[in-house]
């Protein structure tokens, strides 16, 4: 927290403390008349005898001679001494035009955007919220990196904050233990609140859109939010290519052409083409991650692309299927090859940039969409900009799309703040926050409105606008984040690392994945029931939430 969020924080509490006359709201002047405690006052009063005497003048005139008389009243006095209560009434005007309404609730807060780009938009939003909403407090506290394991910790302690920036995989492995409070009542009395308004992958900010229709629901985040909710989007990730148009031109590489840009041949021909050891550079970076990289190679060499990462019945892992097996061969392929950067060279080569594609050694570099920080980095140093994705034989890769955003935790309900929690959602999830997130680009907007907008458009980097393109796709592939034990079914990702640092063959890294994916999903299998079956038992929303009547 920076020190001036810490000063605003301490103003305000020191607002909600104070006790006595209540404010006037902000702009007014208000007369307050006050009666100050009570004095004792020594007062000497006097009292005096009345003293009569009588003087004679003699007034002459020309005609009459007359006698007047006067009285003077002479007063003497006769000291006496008593003790006298007396009050005094002041009265004071107060100016109330600086000051801040007394806040009604105080909402801690946790999210890890305390640097960098994303840094800055949450400072941003935190100012700004606090100038619209002085009424509610933000006590803002940024979490460990290990935020999977202390958060869960909080939960079974019950002292969780009330509002978190969490995903998908965390909400559905608590949300069944009471570990979260459900919003929709309190949307529903909102006008901003409209399911439609953000891209909305599945089971991330809402339960109940189960992964066992693939075809005839090949796009869920085209619908809506849908079923109950728990929390709405803050920030999203897609993830596209970002190519180096400075080293392309100087090795006199043409820029890809959509269409024509097949991972088998025109791609792996620009990988070779930009690589040369001697000077440093290469033609792309690889991760063992599947969300960065090979998840979209293996979904594009599928023939169908209908497999993810587990199959609809939730008991096998199914990205390998179909062809995708091609996808993540290529990628391992680019580290044996040499035209992928190699592992043990990435950070020296990063350096103060950040990224070996911030230092200009790497022709194209993925992005999930939050450039803020390469902005930073690269600066003027090359020209550099979004452009199209590698191919398979049904064309460019399905993205993997994914949506993290603030819930609304039990902690909310048990202090009587869900709606003012809702309120704080939806302005973080609203058009200025969303807004200030297109600026500063630390990650993807989820408002679609912003989105649409000139200035998300505009850039730096060139071609800031095809993000829209990519996300409006119809074939976008996701975590899969409705599962109660996702997290530690994620860890059969990361065993996808010894391939890609040549400790084990393809093959058997591909089959070691299937193992360890297929176990976790048969030793969950009845809590994975459970789970759904809690979900459905739900009672549903006020409204259906792509159905509601017309707010008059």
């Amino acid at each position: 927290m920076t020190r001036r969020q810490l000063l605003r924080l301490g103003g305000v509490a020191a607002l909600g403390m104070s006790g006595g006359v209540a404010l006037a709201a902000c702009g007014d002047s208000q007369v307050v008349t006050t009666e100050v405690p009570v004095e004792s006052v020594v007062v000497k009063e006097v009292e005096v005898d009345r003293v009569v005497t009588q003087q004679v003048e003699k007034v002459v005139t020309r005609e009459v001679e007359k006698v007047v008389e006067t009285q003077t009243v002479v007063q003497v006095p006769v000291e006496r001494i008593v003790e006298k209560v007396v009050t005094r009434e002041v009265e004071t005007t107060v100016e109330v035009e600086a000051l801040a309404q007394r806040p009604r609730a105080v909402i801690r807060l946790a999210n890890d955007h305390a640097s960098g780009a994303r840094g800055a938009t949450m400072n941003w939003a935190l100012d700004a919220f606090h100038r619209q909403s002085p009424h509610i407090a933000i006590k803002f506290e940024p979490p460990g990196h290990l935020y999977a394991e202390t958060f869960a910790m909080l939960i079974q302690a019950g002292d969780q904050p009330e509002l978190a920036l969490l995903d998908g995989g965390f909400l559905n492995t608590w949300v069944h233990h009471d570990g979260f409070a459900r919003i929709d009542g309190a949307l529903n009395k909102h006008p901003d609140w409209e399911p439609t308004k953000w891209y909305a992958p599945p089971d991330e900010m809402s339960v109940g859109q189960f992964d066992d229709d693939r075809a005839a629901h090949p796009a869920p985040h085209t619908r809506g939010y849908q079923g109950v909710m728990y929390g709405l989007p803050y920030q999203g990730n897609i993830n596209g290519v970002i190519y180096n148009f400075t080293l392309l031109e100087q090795k006199g590489i043409p820029m890809p052409l959509e269409g024509s840009y097949h991972l088998e041949r025109e791609a792996a021909d620009l990988f070779v083409q930009a690589t040369d050891p001697e000077t440093g550079t290469y033609g792309l970076r690889m991760h063992p991650n599947a969300w960065l990289i090979w998840g979209s190679w293996a979904r594009a060499m599928q023939n169908t692309g209908n497999h993810m990462y587990r199959a609809p019945d939730q008991l096998r892992w199914d990205i390998f299927n179909d062809g995708g097996d091609r996808g993540f061969a290529l990628a391992v392929d680019t580290i044996r090859s040499g035209v992928a950067m190699p592992l043990e060279q990435i950070a020296s080569v990063a350096g103060e940039a950040g990224s070996p594609f911030a230092a200009g050694k790497q022709a194209r570099h993925w992005t999930a969409g939050g450039l803020g920080n390469s902005i930073r980095h690269i600066e003027d140093q090359f020209a550099w900009g979004l452009g199209p994705v590698e191919e398979g034989d049904r064309g460019p890769f399905p993205h993997h799309f994914t949506n993290q955003g603030h819930y609304c935790t039990a902690t909310a309900e048990r202090n009587g703040l869900v709606e003012e929690c809702t309120e704080t959602l939806l302005f973080f999830a609203g058009p200025q926050v969303q807004g200030r997130i297109a600026i500063d680009r630390g990650s993807l907007p989820m408002l679609k409105s912003v989105i649409q907008s000139d200035a998300f458009k505009a850039g730096p980097p060139q071609n800031h606008g095809y993000y829209r393109t990519w996300m409006d796709k119809t074939d976008h592939h996701h975590w899969q984040t409705g599962h109660p034990n996702w997290w530690e079914w994620y860890e059969s990702f990361r065993a996808a690392a010894p391939p890609f640092s040549g400790e084990m063959s393809i093959e058997a890294g591909m089959q070691r994945i299937i193992d360890i994916s297929d176990r976790v999903l048969a030793d969950t299998r009845q809590a994975y029931e459970s789970w759904k079956s809690w979900i459905q038992a739900l009672p549903p929303p006020s409204y259906p939430l792509d159905a509601r009547p017309p707010r008059g």
